[in-house]
């Protein structure tokens, strides 16, 4: 028993000292870092899904408003009117029917720009262009009614664009002219 006592105790010691060091060293960093780094990360994730979470929370009313309003059945009775040209006479009163109708839905009508190019060409064809503001919902009842003017060839291009509490819609149509 003699032969395992040493006589340089201090050695020893300090032997088992740099073990124990180099032990918890090795614990910290192959067990304790990295599972910080990852609770970190997986804190980071939390709050993004509960940021996530909170948007649709405050979005949900908003969605079940529009999908009740999609619900609404749409109207079964489109006008089908029988196409016409347009007159060199009924060019001026138009822009009379575009404003009775804008009225009609509670739109603005702001502008009626026409193509002079379209008229002077012998193409058959007007191209006008309507900047209306108002409310969005009854853009649509509007677009109902302007498919009822009877020289109406097409719709080219709608342009929606958000104001304050309104939009603003721009529209390029072409009409059929004598």
């Amino acid at each position: 028993m003699v032969d395992r006592i040493t006589t340089k105790p201090l050695a020893q010691s300090m032997l088992i000292l740099i073990v124990c060091v180099v032990g918890i060293l090795a614990f910290m960093l192959l067990i304790i870092l990295p599972s910080e780094k990852s609770s970190k990360e997986l804190d980071l994730e939390i709050s993004k899904l509960n940021a996530r979470m909170e948007e649709q929370r405050i979005l949900t009313p908003v969605f079940h408003s529009l999908l009740k309003r999609s619900k609404i059945a749409p109207p079964s009775d489109l006008p089908v009117p029988e196409r016409t040209k347009l007159t060199y006479g009924s060019i001026n009163t138009i822009s009379n029917v575009f404003q009775d109708i804008a009225a009609r839905h509670n739109l603005k009508l702001e502008e009626i720009k026409t193509d002079v190019g379209s008229m002077v060409q012998d193409t058959g064809y007007l191209s006008m262009q309507l900047r209306l503001s108002g409310d969005f919902y009854k853009f649509r009842e509007f677009l109902v009614d302007l498919g009822s003017i009877p020289s109406l060839e097409h719709i080219e291009e709608i342009n929606i664009r958000p104001l304050e509490s309104i939009r603003e819609l721009d529209i390029k149509l072409w009409m059929a002219q004598e």
